[in-house]
């Protein structure tokens, strides 16, 4: 006979084990938790009573709490190179500078030069201003020859800030595009277009350099190049059709004190937004030299908004480009300050100065660039009527009288228009 087969009946769960562990689990994930509350409160109670601390007050509290709020900063040290010492290039090498990184400015200017490098200010633009960085951790250096340019260029990874006028700009690099790496970061920081062939200076630039692969981003946003120096909260945006190297330059120039930079993928909506806010504030400056005040100046600033969000969408850019700092910021900075050369160009025009006599003073792009925004209008088949008052009246072919009529006497209309899903069903039954 065989033997009784002997069968293991499978060992039960233990319950208690089992609710024991879940239990731990759980008190384990809110202590967790609870910890990482306690110290966001801590890192925002940091913010809110030590900020104003100077560091012996915060010692003598018995500690440092500023110390555990984090702050995230660039490491990596770049090679920039500023085109244009005028007060905008200064600026950046400045603020570039203020980041660590070595930062030489080119200008043809040997007196202007030799003042930078021994005196450690610009004697022409912002002279009141010192380019030593504090604590000496960088310098700027000035170079005004073409063979100290080229060596300065041929360094691996540089980074080469355009802050040459728009119209001197292409000229330039095709005379010099022999001496521009095909892998250095072109980082434009004129706001304009290309008056002679209506281009966007990215693809004025491009086709100065017979080039389609140059890397190129676009800086832009409310930004006085004094206001920078004196270290005031500024914000900027840059755009590059590749979004690592609108990150390049904003590691390269954000110092996370006085300037913050944002990144975008759309360079054509920065770079309208840069330069047709231009002719807008001529118009700004039009409304304040016929004796108008703020109502009518806010009007015409919301409304001129709205027709570049227009003229943007149109040329193929995000509209919502244009409610952020390219376009919306740089309007107001332009279309309410006095600084502004565009706005104070037409409160000068308003008062029977001719377009030759301001331009011999100082450079206005929203001249050149009225005209070009005109003709991308008729491109598109847009209205833009204050666009066209603005360009109407830099050319005198309309009065002040006929502009202000002209616009006031449009048809009424809705301010916006709402797709039918969104909108308020009202019933009278």
């Amino acid at each position: 006979m065989f033997g009784k087969i002997m069968t293991s009946r499978p060992a039960m769960p233990n319950i208690p084990t089992i609710i024991a562990l879940s239990f731990g689990a759980g008190i384990f994930a809110a202590t967790h938790l609870l910890r990482l509350r306690d110290r966001e409160r801590l890192r925002k109670a940091c913010s809110r009573t030590q900020k104003h601390l100077r560091k012996g007050q915060r010692a003598a509290l018995g500690v440092d709490l500023t110390s555990y709020i984090p702050i995230w900063k660039g490491t990596s040290r770049q090679k920039v190179v500023v085109l244009g010492a005028g007060a905008f290039g200064t600026a950046m090498a400045y603020a570039a500078a203020q980041g660590g990184n070595d930062v030489v400015i080119y200008m043809r200017d040997k007196n202007q030069c030799h003042t930078i490098n021994t005196e450690h200010r610009n004697p022409r633009y912002l002279s009141e201003f010192s380019l030593l960085m504090e604590g000496g951790s960088s310098e700027i250096r000035g170079i005004c020859t073409l063979e100290d340019l080229k060596v300065e260029l041929e360094t691996p990874g540089v980074v080469i800030v355009h802050a040459l006028p728009c119209q001197l700009t292409p000229p330039w690099f095709r005379e010099h595009k022999d001496i521009i790496p095909h892998d250095a970061l072109i980082c434009v920081t004129a706001k304009g277009l290309y008056l002679p062939t209506q281009q966007l200076m990215g693809h004025a630039i491009l086709d100065a350099l017979d080039r389609a692969e140059q890397p190129l981003a676009f800086l832009s946003g409310p930004s006085f190049a004094e206001e920078i120096m004196k270290g005031n909260p500024t914000t900027l945006v840059v755009a590059s059709d590749d979004l690592f190297q609108a990150v390049r330059i904003q590691r390269m120039m954000s110092n996370f004190k006085t300037i913050r930079v944002f990144t975008s993928d759309d360079p054509v909506g920065v770079q309208l937004g840069g330069a047709l806010k231009n002719p807008l504030a001529v118009g700004a400056g039009m409304v304040a030299g016929m004796g108008f005040g703020t109502n009518t100046l806010s009007a015409v600033v919301v409304r001129a908004s709205h027709e570049l969000r227009q003229l943007a969408a149109a040329m193929g850019g995000n509209p919502r480009t244009i409610d952020g700092l390219a376009g919306i910021g740089d309007l107001m900075l332009t279309c309410f300050s006095s600084q502004s050369r565009n706005q104070r160009c037409g409160q000068r025009l308003m008062k029977g100065e001719t377009v030759e006599d301001i331009q011999k003073e100082y450079t206005v792009e929203g001249i050149p660039t009225a005209d070009v925004a005109i003709i991308y209008g008729d491109m598109c088949g847009l209205e833009l009527p204050i666009f066209r008052c603005v360009h109407a009246l830099i050319h005198k072919k309309i009065t002040p009288d006929e502009a202000v009529m002209s616009l006031m006497g449009r048809r009424s209309q809705y301010e916006t228009k709402h797709s039918p899903k969104n909108s308020r069903k009202i019933s009278f039954s």
